[in-house]
Protein backbone atom coordinates (compact mmCIF):
# COMPACT_ATOMS: atom_id res chain seq x y z
CA UNK A 1 0.00 0.00 0.00
CA UNK A 2 1.24 3.59 -0.92
CA UNK A 3 0.33 6.99 0.25
CA UNK A 4 0.39 9.70 -2.93
CA UNK A 5 -0.35 12.83 -2.44
CA UNK A 6 -1.75 15.32 -5.50
CA UNK A 7 -1.89 12.61 -7.87
CA UNK A 8 -2.67 14.72 -10.29
CA UNK A 9 -0.99 17.95 -11.19
CA UNK A 10 -1.45 21.07 -9.83
CA UNK A 11 -2.98 23.47 -12.04
CA UNK A 12 -3.85 27.40 -11.87
CA UNK A 13 -6.43 28.29 -10.03
CA UNK A 14 -7.42 31.91 -10.25
CA UNK A 15 -9.87 31.75 -7.31
CA UNK A 16 -6.96 30.63 -5.15
CA UNK A 17 -6.15 32.32 -1.90
CA UNK A 18 -3.18 33.11 0.70
CA UNK A 19 -3.52 32.05 4.21
CA UNK A 20 -1.57 32.35 7.52
CA UNK A 21 -1.95 29.43 9.54
CA UNK A 22 -3.42 30.50 13.43
CA UNK A 23 -4.20 27.33 14.63
CA UNK A 24 -1.95 23.65 14.97
CA UNK A 25 -3.25 21.05 12.85
CA UNK A 26 -5.96 23.05 11.07
CA UNK A 27 -4.14 23.98 7.53
CA UNK A 28 -3.31 20.14 5.73
CA UNK A 29 -1.14 20.31 3.05
CA UNK A 30 -1.39 18.09 0.62
CA UNK A 31 1.98 18.15 -0.99
CA UNK A 32 3.96 16.74 2.14
CA UNK A 33 1.12 15.61 3.99
CA UNK A 34 1.69 17.29 7.14
CA UNK A 35 -0.09 20.14 9.21
CA UNK A 36 0.93 23.86 8.89
CA UNK A 37 3.12 25.17 11.47
CA UNK A 38 1.24 28.08 12.97
CA UNK A 39 2.74 31.05 10.86
CA UNK A 40 3.17 29.09 8.06
CA UNK A 41 1.96 31.03 4.72
CA UNK A 42 -0.67 28.39 2.85
CA UNK A 43 -2.51 28.66 -0.25
CA UNK A 44 -5.70 27.58 -0.58
CA UNK A 45 -7.02 26.31 -3.96
CA UNK A 46 -9.37 24.02 -5.90
CA UNK A 47 -8.06 20.48 -7.34
CA UNK A 48 -9.24 17.16 -8.89
CA UNK A 49 -7.30 14.05 -8.03
CA UNK A 50 -8.56 12.02 -10.37
CA UNK A 51 -6.19 10.74 -13.40
CA UNK A 52 -9.26 9.92 -15.53
CA UNK A 53 -11.89 10.95 -16.81
CA UNK A 54 -15.01 10.28 -14.50
CA UNK A 55 -18.56 11.16 -12.95
CA UNK A 56 -17.10 11.77 -9.64
CA UNK A 57 -14.49 13.26 -10.75
CA UNK A 58 -14.41 17.61 -9.58
CA UNK A 59 -12.42 20.33 -7.96
CA UNK A 60 -12.29 20.37 -4.20
CA UNK A 61 -10.51 22.78 -1.94
CA UNK A 62 -7.37 21.94 -0.87
CA UNK A 63 -4.25 23.68 0.94
CA UNK A 64 -0.83 23.68 -0.11
CA UNK A 65 2.22 25.50 1.30
CA UNK A 66 3.21 28.75 -0.49
CA UNK A 67 7.01 27.83 -0.28
CA UNK A 68 8.77 24.88 -1.57
CA UNK A 69 8.30 21.97 0.59
CA UNK A 70 9.11 17.81 0.00
CA UNK A 71 6.68 15.68 -1.23
CA UNK A 72 5.35 12.91 1.00
CA UNK A 73 7.76 9.96 -0.17
CA UNK A 74 4.51 7.51 0.46
CA UNK A 75 6.28 5.08 2.85
CA UNK A 76 3.49 4.55 5.57
CA UNK A 77 0.56 6.29 6.98
CA UNK A 78 1.18 9.91 8.42
CA UNK A 79 0.43 11.50 11.22
CA UNK A 80 -1.56 14.02 9.41
CA UNK A 81 -3.98 11.36 8.63
CA UNK A 82 -4.12 9.53 11.35
CA UNK A 83 -5.30 12.64 13.64
CA UNK A 84 -8.69 13.18 11.61
CA UNK A 85 -11.62 11.45 10.84
CA UNK A 86 -11.78 10.85 6.86
CA UNK A 87 -13.79 8.95 4.04
CA UNK A 88 -12.45 6.56 1.97
CA UNK A 89 -13.58 6.18 -1.43
CA UNK A 90 -12.85 2.71 -3.59
CA UNK A 91 -12.60 3.29 -7.50
CA UNK A 92 -11.74 0.49 -9.87
CA UNK A 93 -10.07 1.06 -13.19
CA UNK A 94 -12.62 2.85 -15.09
CA UNK A 95 -12.99 5.39 -12.17
CA UNK A 96 -15.93 3.90 -10.85
CA UNK A 97 -16.71 3.84 -7.11
CA UNK A 98 -16.93 0.34 -5.85
CA UNK A 99 -16.99 1.00 -2.20
CA UNK A 100 -16.61 3.80 0.67
CA UNK A 101 -16.19 4.07 3.98
CA UNK A 102 -15.91 6.60 6.99
CA UNK A 103 -13.21 5.65 9.42
CA UNK A 104 -10.87 7.30 12.41
CA UNK A 105 -7.63 8.11 10.91
CA UNK A 106 -6.15 5.32 13.67
CA UNK A 107 -8.25 2.69 11.81
CA UNK A 108 -7.09 3.90 8.18
CA UNK A 109 -4.79 1.28 7.23
CA UNK A 110 -6.69 -1.70 7.96
CA UNK A 111 -9.93 -0.21 6.38
CA UNK A 112 -7.60 0.45 3.31
CA UNK A 113 -6.42 -2.55 2.97
CA UNK A 114 -10.27 -3.94 3.06
CA UNK A 115 -11.55 -1.47 0.71
CA UNK A 116 -8.49 -2.16 -1.90
CA UNK A 117 -9.31 -5.74 -2.20
CA UNK A 118 -11.41 -5.53 -5.61
CA UNK A 119 -10.85 -1.96 -6.21
CA UNK A 120 -7.48 0.17 -8.46
CA UNK A 121 -7.14 2.97 -5.96
CA UNK A 122 -8.59 4.85 -3.08
CA UNK A 123 -9.26 8.52 -2.26
CA UNK A 124 -8.99 9.90 1.23
CA UNK A 125 -11.01 13.20 2.32
CA UNK A 126 -11.40 14.58 5.38
CA UNK A 127 -14.72 13.70 6.46
CA UNK A 128 -16.10 16.94 8.14
CA UNK A 129 -15.30 19.14 5.86
CA UNK A 130 -14.24 16.99 2.46
CA UNK A 131 -11.21 18.03 1.33
CA UNK A 132 -9.35 15.53 -0.60
CA UNK A 133 -6.54 14.41 1.32
CA UNK A 134 -4.32 11.60 -0.33
CA UNK A 135 -4.37 8.76 -2.77
CA UNK A 136 -3.43 5.32 -1.48
CA UNK A 137 -2.67 2.83 -4.17
CA UNK A 138 -1.66 -1.19 -3.75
Amino acid sequence: MRVIPLPAPLEDDPGAVRVVADEPHSYPCRRCLRDADVGDTMILLGYDPFLGSSPYAGRGPIYVHERDCTPFDGDGIPRQLTRRLLSVRAYDGRHMLVGADVTEGGQLADVAKRLLDGAAYLHVHNARPGCFAARIDP
